[in-house]
């Protein structure tokens, strides 16, 4: 009678554990903690890109700022001479 009963307690234990790869807690909160860490190293790459690119194009208009100021100052003749360089009035 007892291994019956031992059998029997056997295939019930077997029976009611159907996924064999169940997680327990400690697994189930490393997978959480693992997730959260890609989420948020996917997030803040694409925050990186994103500041990358802004600071691309802030470059680009600065640069453009100052070839435009340089050909301003181009067009007016004192403008790009120091006085340094100008030489003095011979009279």
């Amino acid at each position: 009678m007892r291994t019956v009963l031992l059998g029997l307690a056997l295939c019930l234990l077997t029976a009611c554990h159907k996924n064999k790869d169940a997680a327990g807690p400690g697994e189930r909160a490393g997978q959480g903690l693992d997730n959260a860490a890609r989420k948020t190293g996917d997030a803040l790459h694409r925050a990186a890109v994103k500041t990358d690119e802004a600071a691309h194009k802030a470059v680009n208009a600065t640069g453009e700022a100052f070839e435009k100021a340089g050909h301003k100052l181009k067009g007016s003749p004192g403008a790009t001479q120091s006085p340094a360089d100008t030489k003095p009035d011979p009279k």
